[in-house]
């Protein structure tokens, strides 16, 4: 009886035992601290060579009912270039605009989408030209609210102009 106890008792001390070492983690790595890489203990490999710290977020190019596939975010395009998207929008009407580097409003205009059936995604092109600028522009695609008239949807991604 005082075996089994004693086998028992041993058995319960290796699965803490085990446990511990296994939800402590590993001592010594490197930690990221103020956005640079610190040693915590003595790694065994060298410093980490990525970007440490919040890495800068990434441009979305779609908003829950517009996309725009192409051009991505931060390429260069000249004139004339085509916008291509997705929009599911109310009867299919979105409107977009280009901004100068000064955030003046260069080109507006309105296209549809060829969605298929009320609710549905359709794909839309839009050529732009006629722009004599060049260097930074910001692309915007998005819908009027036919309940308010305010902006929704909306989709900004910049662009360079050569």
């Amino acid at each position: 009886m005082k075996t089994r106890v004693a086998v028992g008792i041993a058995a319960v001390f290796i699965v803490l035992l085990v446990a511990f070492v296994l939800v402590r983690g590993n001592e010594d790595n490197w930690l990221c601290q103020n956005g640079v890489w610190v040693k915590h203990g003595n790694p065994t490999v060298p410093s980490p060579t990525g970007i440490c710290g919040t890495p800068t977020p990434s441009i979305s190019q779609a908003s829950e009912n517009i996309s725009i596939d192409s051009p991505k975010a931060k390429t260069e395009v000249s004139v004339p270039f085509v916008i291509k998207g997705q929009a599911r929008v109310f009867e299919n009407q979105f409107s977009y605009k280009i901004l100068d580097g000064s955030g003046n409003i260069v080109l507006e205009g309105s296209a549809y989408a060829d969605a298929k059936d009320a609710g549905q995604f359709g794909p839309y092109e839009i050529t732009v030209s006629g722009l004599s600028l060049k260097g930074k522009i910001t692309l915007q695609v998005f819908n009027y609210s036919a309940k308010d008239g305010r902006q929704e949807n909306k989709v900004t991604i910049p662009l360079v102009l050569k």
